[in-house]
């Protein structure tokens, strides 16, 4: 497959940006520090890096859609599997589609690192759920949130908060 070129940014191809990605992986070390361990403004700078990845994502997804051609195969959408399935023929899509799943996945880690802090759920909750964050977004959500309602009922019957 040819890397395909990044729009703007002259020279660097989706194969030389792919290792950068990887970046996520310093807010996520953020999010994992025990709340009195973390910088200065740490919310503020994990919410820029996925800021930083949503920007390439629309950037390789309006160069896909307007720009590129081929980079949507004929007969891809969202109205059938079938459609998903054959956008995600495209490398341009893949790589978009994934920069969409890291800004996405470290927003989620962002919202359970602060609603933990505020609710006062133990650390340890946020350390486990984390990783699944990391790695299946809407699985680690879901189990932060499950733990924190079985954590928090007790407490949310008698002062109707956590």
């Amino acid at each position: 497959h040819d890397a395909m070129p990044i729009p703007g940014l002259s020279g660097i191809t989706d194969e030389d940006l792919f290792v950068t990605l990887n970046l996520c992986l310093c807010g996520w070390a953020i999010l994992a520090l025990p709340p009195s361990w973390r910088p200065a403004r740490w919310d503020s700078s994990v919410l820029a890096l996925s800021a930083a990845f949503a920007s390439l994502y629309t950037a390789t997804l309006v160069h896909a859609v307007f720009f590129e051609r081929g980079a949507v195969p004929e007969g891809s959408g969202f109205g059938s599997l079938d459609g998903v399935v054959n956008l995600f023929k495209s490398r341009t899509v893949v790589f978009s589609g994934w920069v969409h799943y890291i800004s996405l996945d470290l927003l989620a880690g962002l919202y359970i690192a602060k609603d933990a802090e505020r609710a006062r759920v133990p650390h340890l909750v946020v350390l486990v759920c984390l990783p699944l964050t990391l790695f299946a977004g809407p699985s680690g959500l879901l189990l932060y949130l499950t733990i924190k309602t079985v954590l928090c009922w007790p407490t949310q019957r008698k002062t109707k908060r956590c």
